[in-house]
């Protein structure tokens, strides 16, 4: 009876430390872009996976994930970005970003590292800084987001193409209800997944991935 009570007692401390499930919560079939949402043991907010295949390598698609300042032309509700600071694989950018109305503007410091695998993967993860040591002053009309992460993984193809995929979760801060947010949050990536593969057609970062292929 006690090995029983044991069995039973380590099932249930199993399901109640499981992770939650990712819903599919939008897709767009024509362009093979899916958002997966799921909630967060320690907030109201939900977070967020979005996953699509592009024909390109994952240098070209490195190439417009790095293009820091063109980022407001199809990431999502992005409205203006300036890099405060940029190493090899490494920045640091302040954002802002928009709100539908009657919400005010968001802005944040942002830290970037690339990181290439072995396995041919690329990873890069953003997040929200609280102390950066060249502060940017929030202007009085926006909220400064301080709990903000998200990560990109570029995975290679057996053939050709890349898998990309983007988890993303944060707290927008301010006065903004759950409900509202969680309804609108896949919306974000998956326009932003679309205006990706947009971008991933022109000409400049095809000549920029084949600029930074190693010379023979």
């Amino acid at each position: 009876m006690r090995v029983l009570s044991f069995v039973i007692l380590s099932l249930l401390m199993q399901v109640s430390y499981a992770q939650p499930e990712w819903e599919l919560s939008k897709e767009d079939t024509q362009r093979s872009i899916q958002v997966f949402t799921s909630s967060q043991e320690d907030s109201s907010y939900h977070q967020f996976k979005a996953v699509t295949l592009v024909p390109q390598n994952p240098q070209t698609v490195l190439a417009v994930l790095s293009d820091i300042p063109a980022w407001p032309q199809w990431l999502a509700r992005i409205k203006q970005v300036k890099v405060l600071k940029k190493e090899k694989d490494r920045s640091w950018v302040y954002v802002v970003y928009k709100l539908p109305y009657p919400f005010i503007e968001r802005d944040m410091v942002v830290y970037n590292q690339v990181q290439s695998l072995v396995t041919g993967q690329i990873i890069i993860k953003t997040q929200a800084l609280n102390n950066y040591p060249m502060a940017v002053e929030s202007d009085v009309k926006r909220v400064r987001l301080t709990n903000f992460k998200s990560t990109w993984q570029l995975s290679p193809l057996a053939k050709s193409g890349t898998k990309v995929e983007l988890w993303g979760s944060g707290d927008p801060e301010g006065f903004v209800p759950a409900l509202i947010f969680n309804y609108n949050l896949p919306d974000e990536p998956l326009q932003s997944l679309r205006q990706l593969r947009k971008m991933l057609l022109r000409d400049k970062y095809q000549k920029e991935h084949t600029r930074l292929l190693p010379k023979s």
